[in-house]
C-alpha cells in the first residue's frame, strides 16, 4: 500500500476498515469492543469510519488484542550512523531550520556573522 499517495482521510478510513476486519476476525461485537475500550458504541463506529482520537484508537487496539500494531510508532527514533559521527555522539535536541545572517556592530568595524553548515560562525565583511 502506498501511503504517500493517499490523503489523510483515505489513510484514516483504511485504518478504520482494518480495525473492522480485525474485530470481525476475532468475532467481537461492537458492544463488546466499545465496553472493553471504555468508549461508547458511537465512538467506536466513528473510529471504524476513520474519525476519532488517537487515545480512543489505542483503546480499541488494546480491546481487540492488537496493540502491538503501533509498536513501530513508539520505538525511539535512531539517528543515522553518519549523523552520529557528525554530532560526535551528542543527542540532538532541536531542529535548526533555515539560517539567516545577523549583523554585529563592534566599534567601527561593520561585519555580518554568518553561520556555516557545521555550526561555526565566521565573519563576513560588509562594504557600504
Amino acid at each position: 500500500m502506498r501511503l504517500q499517495a493517499m490523503t489523510d482521510d483515505a489513510i484514516a478510513s483504511t485504518i478504520g476498515a482494518l480495525l473492522q476486519e480485525l474485530r470481525l476476525k476475532k468475532n467481537l461485537s461492537q458492544e463488546q469492543v466499545a465496553e472493553e475500550a471504555g468508549i461508547s458504541r458511537q465512538t467506536l463506529i466513528n473510529i471504524l469510519h476513520g474519525k476519532g482520537t488517537l487515545v480512543n484508537l489505542v483503546a480499541v487496539l488494546r480491546a481487540i488484542g492488537e496493540l502491538e500494531r503501533v509498536n513501530s510508532l513508539v520505538q525511539p527514533v535512531r539517528p543515522s550512523p553518519l549523523q552520529v559521527i557528525k554530532m560526535a555522539g551528542s543527542q540532538r535536541m532541536r531542529a535548526t531550520g533555515t539560517r539567516t545572517a545577523r549583523t554585529s556592530d563592534k566599534g567601527s568595524d561593520e561585519s555580518t556573522a554568518v553561520s556555516s553548515p557545521k555550526g561555526k560562525t565566521r565573519k563576513k565583511e560588509v562594504h557600504w
